[in-house]
Order: C-alpha cells, then sequence, then structure tokens
C-alpha cells in the first residue's frame, strides 16, 4: 500500500503542505517520542475468535481514545544513515510532544515511522516551525516523506513491551461512515486476537475526516496479512461504505519507544 498523501520532496528546499508535511522534522521528531509498542499477550493471543461478519459487540477496557498519532512514510537509499539521524533528534520530539515512536522498514526499502503525540495541534506547529530547516541537510534525511497527522479514535495496547519479533500492517482507506468503522472494529477485536495481532488502532486524519488509517502489531507476518484478506474483515470495511482502499503496507519493526503512561 502507499499511504498516500501530498508527497514531499527533499531537494534542498523542504515544503510544508497543509494537513501533510514536515516528514523531516518528524524523523528527527521521532526517537526518544515514541509509539505505543505492543506485546504479545497469551490471553489475547489464544482468545478464540470466529470470523462472521455478525460478532458480538465486544466490551474492553484496554481499548483509549484520545491524543493523536503521526504516520510517516519515508523513502531513503542508505538506511543505516537514516536510523542515525532518526536517533539524533530526541530533544525536537520531546518539544513537539511526540510520547513515543514505532519504526517500521518495508521490504521495498522505505520506513513509516508512527508517533504517539499529545495532540495534533502541537506536532502540526512543529512541522510548520523554522526550526525544521536545520535538519533538512544533515545525513541520512530521506529524499521524500509523506505524512498523515490523526486523532486517536481507538488503541489497544499491551501492558509491556513485546520482546519477541513484531510486524506492522497499515492501512489507510476513505469511509463513508466512521462510526460504523469504530463499531465494528470494536466487535472484532477476538478476530483481530485470532491473527495473533497484540496491539491495534484506529485513526482519523485532522485534514480529511473520510480518512481512516488502520494499524495492527503483530507476532506473524503471514496472519497479519491474512487478516486483511478475511470475510470479516471485508465485511467491516464493506459496513463502513469502504471505497479507496489502498494495498496494506506490511514490514518488520526495527525499533520502538513506549510513551511512559503505558509502562505504569
Amino acid at each position: 500500500m502507499a499511504i498516500s498523501g501530498p508527497m514531499v520532496q527533499r531537494q534542498k528546499m523542504f515544503r510544508f503542505s497543509t494537513g501533510f508535511g514536515g516528514g523531516l522534522l518528524l524523523s528527527a521528531l521521532a526517537a526518544s517520542g515514541g509509539c505505543a509498542s505492543s506485546t504479545p499477550s497469551s490471553a489475547a493471543a489464544n482468545t478464540p475468535a470466529s470470523e462472521k461478519a455478525s460478532a458480538p459487540p465486544v466490551a474492553d477496557d484496554s481499548l483509549s481514545h484520545g491524543g493523536a498519532s503521526v504516520f510517516v512514510v519515508h523513502l531513503m537509499s542508505d538506511f543505516d544513515a537514516f536510523k542515525k539521524y532518526f536517533e539524533d533528534g530526541a530533544g525536537a520530539r520531546a518539544q513537539a510532544g511526540i510520547q513515543g515512536h514505532l519504526l517500521t522498514r518495508l521490504d521495498d526499502g522505505r520506513v513509516v515511522v508512527l508517533l504517539f503525540a499529545d495532540a495534533s495541534e502541537k506536532v502540526e506547529a512543529a512541522l510548520k516551525s523554522p526550526e525544521m530547516a536545520r535538519y533538512l541537510d544533515r545525513t541520512g534525511a530521506p529524499q521524500s516523506s509523506l505524512v498523515w497527522v490523526t486523532e486517536n479514535e481507538l488503541v489497544k495496547l499491551p501492558k509491556v513491551a513485546p520482546t519477541a519479533q513484531t510486524f506492522s500492517l497499515y492501512l489507510k482507506l476513505r469511509v463513508t461512515d466512521f462510526a460504523a468503522l469504530a463499531e465494528g472494529f470494536k466487535q472484532n477485536l477476538p478476530l483481530f486476537a485470532e491473527h495473533e495481532v497484540i496491539g491495534e488502532g484506529l485513526h482519523r486524519s485532522t485534514s480529511k475526516e473520510d480518512i481512516a488509517i488502520l494499524h495492527f502489531v503483530g507476532t506473524s507476518r503471514d496472519k497479519l496479512e491474512a487478516l486483511v484478506k478475511s470475510s470479516a474483515f471485508s465485511a467491516l470495511l464493506v459496513r463502513a461504505g469502504s471505497r479507496d482502499a489502498e494495498r496494506p503496507l506490511v514490514g518488520v519493526d526495527v525499533s520502538r519507544s513506549r510513551p511512559a503512561a503505558v509502562e505504569q
């Protein structure tokens, strides 16, 4: 999939577009603040589930609402240089309210960065700030970046960070009934767990309210890919009036830091 939105090209100048932009600052904004990682919870992973579209609603106190997430897709030619570039931005990330990150490497050489933040307004202000220029010419900066700033609608995280290898699947889609998508997301938690999902999130674009981004962290890449091909998952998207869904991005998680609140 290509989480699409405006593409920002880095050519000594870095342009910020409304509702998008700031990929270079965000990559620098992203290493000591970070995304919520998920840990394998044996109870969740072993929860029996059915792929029937009529699954009963699930009451789950672990689903949280509020805060913001930023999704950044970077294209770069040197991953090691980019990772160093990414890790040098702890101070800038903290100032922008970034609390955690998840860094996922795709097979085609791109990298997806997920950032958890205090509020979308604070992040967007940081993206437009003059400080962004400091990062434009640093070694390791990505050639281009694609960014979506979102509000967290539903997020489920395990209490403890995973120690085994995890994988992430990202899916961006346009829907006509976001409320139905959110309700179906909650109802399908057992389905997600059946596919070894240990953390999931439903996020809504701050610039286009009909754009949703779904994120799943799992212990099996094959089962993540099977999840989005399942009949129950397809029924969820139909129920939400999904259109223009893009091909999912699936990759290996290579770096994470968790918000302090998750560790408490």
